[in-house]
């Protein structure tokens, strides 16, 4: 929901009362009176319309991608829908779905399914989700549906309900009454907000009610006494509820469901409230008249007052007048032919507008890696703001600072549009991902410096772009050393004094790795090392911490060597074979997955000693988890060391590598891994839809 306004909300205070909705549990049966019975009675206030309209809310859980730093972040998010038809249709808020790659809904019951987006208004804030019935379970009770009302019925004081999850929480419901049931926002409200690109109340006239919604309800439906819906829940102001009037959603919904999105005529007019300056009266102004649209082929100018539209005079002469010319235009098909009565220069005219499509004012983000950017495809309207020539070229939405665009010469900006990449002209994200891909084939490293074109400002400027394909991590191993299998750690005058020790310095130990040629030469924690084959380890001061590992690097892999050791008050001499030092972490084989958003590589000794691993702990170590990517969202974290993938033992990077193909070749949604963090064992689920990024 989004709130106009900062509100005070606390329990003690409100004065609205709730009635509170406890979960409904099914009973058997095949029809939809068994869910209406069990609603009723697990209502406390039993309340019959309320049975029957409950059970058809649904809570919306999303996630979200949005561009930041170069690269879409994940989030989840939720909100509130209502099934609208018995197939599974699902009204909501635009800014529910909005930037949404995967959805899932919960029942009344408190089961859940998945669910598409079938389309999305940004210019009503409507949209349509459609329930994947199929994973409901056989025998399951039919969806119960809840149908539209007339909202140009609704009078001031009439009682109505608000149902949804306020707080993500389960459902719930509020009473209210309507306070006016034809809201128009005015310029000067605090929080007017845009959608995708649009404005939002430049056609939605809201119910403004006072039953109590919160962050969450967003999308769930207001309900007349009958159980009808009359709105769609969509904004806060102070402490009263806006909803969008169920007479637009259903107009609305029924397009989706339909075409997949609304089609509507534009006229390429941008109309304000009537000027002071031209007295009372009714009518709406042109403020701007886009170049080569419809309009301004039929003649339309700034300035122009238009009392009219296909013959209906314009109610009123403030914001309500613009809502209603826009939805009045809205309403028209493209091809159609618009008539506007208007007044110029004190002449009464009509002008027979030839209306075109309405294309959507911002196109969908798109991740593009080897750019290190966010990039989105040009509108007609993202063209006229910006005052671009035409529409060809791929607009920079986001910027990572340290990546290929960023680190450009000169480096890219935000907005900028990128028009040819080596003398090839791009003119959509399709076609510079093409490019793209074209010029990194191949390449032995990686990496290749290319010359982009790009406007900026009015200029055309050219910027020489390091591309990036990003491969596996190739690293040259090198030459191991001797190693003694134990820690240490520097012995200061302080500590010598403390521990009542009779020597100069050394070396004491701290940690004998099990497994190794220290322990089985009887080495021990405390054992303070003097000298080796009788030279002195002059380990005095704390930033000596690497005198003995230096000292011991200087012999031969699997040399005797003779320590000599204080221990107990004496000292002793201890032979010790000096074994190889294991690989470090940076040498090992390791995968990074660009979709999902991690790194893993195989489990190093040193992540063995630092984790504390039990002695047969088998995996792979989670090198990095990129925060907000598809990995952390699931859960998973740098450190984890995965045991199983797809309930499958992994072993090594090749077996985690496997079981990652086996699960984007499955029809699957979720990959499900088993991994020890901090001692225990718990699984963690990533989604394996991450549709827009490329």
């Amino acid at each position: 929901m989004h709130f106009l306004s900062p509100r005070r909300v606390t329990l003690l205070t409100r004065r609205l009362a709730w009635l509170a909705i406890a979960a409904f549990a099914l009973g058997s049966g095949a029809g939809a009176q068994p869910a209406v019975a069990a609603a009723a009675a697990s209502t406390p206030a039993e309340d019959p319309m309320l049975a029957r309209v409950f059970p058809s809310i649904v809570r919306i859980e999303v996630i979200r991608l949005r561009p930041s730093d170069g690269r879409l972040t994940k989030q989840w998010t939720a909100g509130s829908g209502v099934i609208i038809s018995a197939e599974g249709h699902v009204v909501t808020n635009c800014h529910v779905t909005e930037d949404g790659d995967y959805f899932r809904c919960y029942l009344f019951d408190g089961s859940h399914v998945d669910a598409k987006s079938l389309g999305q208004d940004a210019l009503t804030d409507l949209a349509v989700l459609k329930l994947d019935l199929s994973q409901r379970p056989p025998g399951a009770v039919p969806l119960v549906v809840t149908s539209f009302a007339d909202s140009d019925r609704l009078r001031a004081g009439d009682v109505v309900f608000a149902l949804g999850s306020p707080g993500f929480l389960a459902q719930s419901v509020t009473r209210g009454v309507v306070a006016n049931p034809s809201m128009v926002l005015p310029e000067q409200t605090a929080g007017r907000f845009f959608l995708r690109g649009e404005n939002v109340g430049t056609l939605v006239r809201w119910i403004l009610h006072d039953a109590q919604i919160f962050g969450g309800n967003s999308g769930g439906p207001l309900v007349n006494e009958r159980g009808e819906i009359v709105g769609i829940n969509e904004i806060g102001v102070f402490n009263l509820g806006g909803a969008i009037p169920s007479n637009v959603a259903r107009v609305v919904a029924d397009s989706i469901v339909k075409h997949g999105r609304v089609i509507r005529g534009w006229s390429g007019l941008s109309v304000q409230p009537r000027l002071e300056a031209d007295g009372a009266g009714a009518g709406v102004v042109v403020s701007d008249v886009a170049v080569d649209s419809p309009a301004a082929k039929a003649g339309m100018k700034p300035g122009d007052l238009i009392l009219a539209g296909d013959g209906q005079a314009i109610e009123g002469g403030e914001e309500r007048a613009v809502a209603h010319f826009n939805r009045l235009e809205a309403a028209r098909l493209p091809a159609s032919e618009f008539a506007v009565e208007y007044v110029r220069s004190g002449v009464k005219q009509t002008a027979r507008i030839a209306l075109a499509p309405r294309e959507p004012a911002q196109s969908d983000d798109v991740e593009l890696r080897s750019w290190g950017a966010v990039v989105r495809d040009l509108t007609q309207k993202l063209a006229r703001e910006e005052r671009l020539p035409d529409l060809t070229g791929v607009w920079l939405e986001n910027i990572q600072p340290a990546g290929p665009s960023g680190q450009a010469e000169p480096n890219l900006r935000r907005e900028d549009v990128i028009i040819a990449v080596e003398g090839k002209p791009v003119a959509t994200v399709a076609e510079l991902r093409d490019v793209t891909k074209e010029l990194l084939k191949g390449v032995t490293d990686g990496k290749r410096a290319v010359l982009a074109s790009i406007r900026r400002g009015g200029a055309v400027l050219n910027s020489v772009v390091e591309l990036r394909e990003f491969p596996e991590d190739n690293v040259t191993p090198q030459a191991r050393k001797a190693w003694l299998g134990a820690a240490s750690q520097p012995l200061t005058a302080k500590l010598i004094a403390k521990l009542g020790l009779k020597v100069e310095g050394g070396a004491r130990l701290t940690r004998i790795y099990p497994g190794t040629q220290a322990e089985a030469a009887g080495l021990k924690v405390g054992d303070v090392i003097v000298a080796i084959d009788g030279v002195d380890v002059p380990a005095r001061r704390p930033e000596d911490t690497d005198v003995l590992a230096r000292q011991i690097r200087q012999y031969k892999n699997s040399a005797t060597a003779v320590f000599a050791i204080w221990r107990d008050g004496q000292k002793i001499e201890v032979p010790v074979t000096l074994e190889q030092q294991p690989i470090p972490a940076a040498e090992l084989k390791r995968r990074r997955d660009p979709q999902l958003e991690f790194t893993a590589r195989d489990i190093a000794f040193d992540d063995r000693v630092r984790l504390q691993l039990p002695p047969g702990a088998k995996g792979v170590m989670v090198e990095s988890a990129v925060p907000a990517g598809w990995a952390a969202l699931g859960g998973l974290r740098a450190d984890d060391v995965i045991e199983q993938a797809g309930g499958t033992a992994v072993t090594t990077v090749d077996e985690l590598t496997a079981a990652r193909e086996a699960a984007a070749a499955s029809d699957k949604a979720w990959w499900v891994l088993l991994v020890r963090r901090r001692g225990q064992t718990l699984f963690v689920e990533i989604n394996l839809k991450p549709a827009k990024t490329k």
